[in-house]
């Protein structure tokens, strides 16, 4: 296994520069969620001039695409995301600058590049080495909004692979005993009568009224609920001029529970509030289903393995311009003293699952096949997800070290599950079971 962790490294470290670029060009281009068109091209022409077969847009996902090397036994998953997030600007100073468009603060372009490497790397084990292996690049765009990759279950995807081993780029290195929570997103579209709000309201039938008493009543329903749950929501439509009463009003709503059945049964919950605001308004209101995920199915022989495999490879070291800039961005943040800092070290796991307050489809993946889903540390701790303390971290050489150590985490994986039969039949066993 020596001689195949030091031709991943050997292979990851030569084109280190190549995979660095191809995420600076994701992060440049900054694609909303299914709209990922340059950059999911740009993975597509990556692994189909390197000699994987690639097929470009999966059953109506136009951004989607799965990109096929080898005819081994054992076959190997990898996915890509590439997906931006709204109101973040990417400008390169080290502090906020107000909204400036779609932006990469949940380092997707990392995502993408890395998962790319890591398939890249375990072709070249299978074209030198003979690796006993399949590797399948799956390119899963609208993680954000909950679309990606549950639509590509329900279509059948994924289902080709004995395994699938992901990554995502955080604050530090975990070998993914972390469960997600499940999420609903949906909009409530709510209907009323205009009319001029001073000469004759008692002819309207205000919809922003209904929209706003939902959102009262949600927040007041919060007490009532299962401490690991969670709602958030945004206006999407609020009526256009305040001296007329509005017939539209629109909200975008994510909730989240610790499991799918604690998630529907608040997401009940909720649309009954919004039919009571409704009554009280005498308007209607439409609920529309963006995406919902499951909770993960963690699987701690795979997060076992990973974590001998970062044992082996080691986590990278970052120089001491990497560590302030990361302190100055800490520092603009508010975070203060070594929470800041980049992580050199290790979570050590010891088989409990941690919760995390986050959602991802990548679970709606881990119900069907065995999934690890790690962490690499390509920005400082405490860094906050979603923002533009993200963007800004997401396209420097600190990013691109944590994004070589998964890369190499990944291939590694995959090659020992593949020349390791009693390996996987425990992962496959505890997926069984589970």
């Amino acid at each position: 296994m020596n001689g195949y962790q030091e031709a991943i490294e050997a292979y990851l470290d030569k084109h280190l520069e190549e995979f660095s670029e191809c995420a600076r060009k994701i992060h440049e281009f900054a694609e909303p969620s299914s709209e990922e068109y340059q950059s999911a091209a740009l993975l597509c022409d990556l692994l189909e001039e390197k000699g994987f077969t690639v097929e470009r847009g999966l059953k109506g996902q136009k951004t989607a695409f799965r990109a096929v090397y080898g005819n081994g036994p054992f076959r190997i998953g990898y996915m890509c995301e590439y997906d931006s997030l709204a109101t973040l600007h990417q400008e390169d100073v080290p502090y906020p600058c107000g909204n400036g468009g779609f932006g990469h603060g949940c380092g997707h372009n990392l995502l993408g590049a890395g998962s790319a490497a890591a398939g890249l790397a375990v072709k070249e084990l299978i074209e030198k080495y003979q690796l006993p292996a399949t590797v399948v690049v799956y390119g899963t765009p609208a993680e954000e909004t909950l679309e990606g990759k549950t639509v590509m279950v329900e279509n059948g995807y994924f289902r080709d692979v004995d395994v699938c081993l992901a990554w995502h780029p955080l604050d530090h290195n975990d070998c993914g005993e972390v469960k997600f929570k499940a999420c609903a997103a949906m909009t409530m579209t709510f209907h009323g009568v205009k009319a001029h709000a001073c000469n004759c309201p008692e002819n309207g039938r205000s919809a922003l009224d209904a929209a706003e008493l939902t959102n009262v009543g949600c927040n007041y329903l919060r007490e009532h609920i299962d401490r690991d749950s969670y709602l958030h929501y945004s206006y999407i439509n609020g009526g256009d001029r305040p001296n007329i009463v509005p017939d539209y009003a629109k909200l975008w709503y994510m909730v989240r529970a610790y499991t799918f059945d604690q998630m529907r049964a608040l997401v009940e919950r909720i649309k009954r509030v919004a039919q009571g605001a409704c009554m009280m308004t005498d308007t209607t209101v439409e609920f529309a289903l963006i995406g919902e995920n499951h909770d993960s199915k963690l699987n701690f022989h795979l997060a076992s393995l990973a974590y001998d495999c970062m044992k082996q490879i080691g986590p990278p070291s970052f120089t001491e311009e990497e560590k302030e800039y990361a302190r100055t961005i800490a520092k603009a943040v508010g975070i203060s003293g070594v929470e800041g800092e980049l992580d050199e070290g290790l979570v050590v796991p010891d088989g409990t699952i941690k919760k995390d307050n986050g959602s991802s489809d990548v679970a709606d993946v881990s119900q069907i096949v065995p999934v690890v889903n790690i962490n690499t540390a390509c920005y400082g701790r405490r860094t906050p997800n979603h923002s533009w303390a993200v963007t800004v971290q997401a396209d420097k050489p600190a990013a691109y070290k944590g994004m070589n150590f998964a890369a190499k985490v990944l291939a590694l994986m995959g090659a020992r599950l593949a020349t390791e039969p009693e390996l996987y039949r425990q992962v496959k066993e505890e997926f069984d079971k589970a």
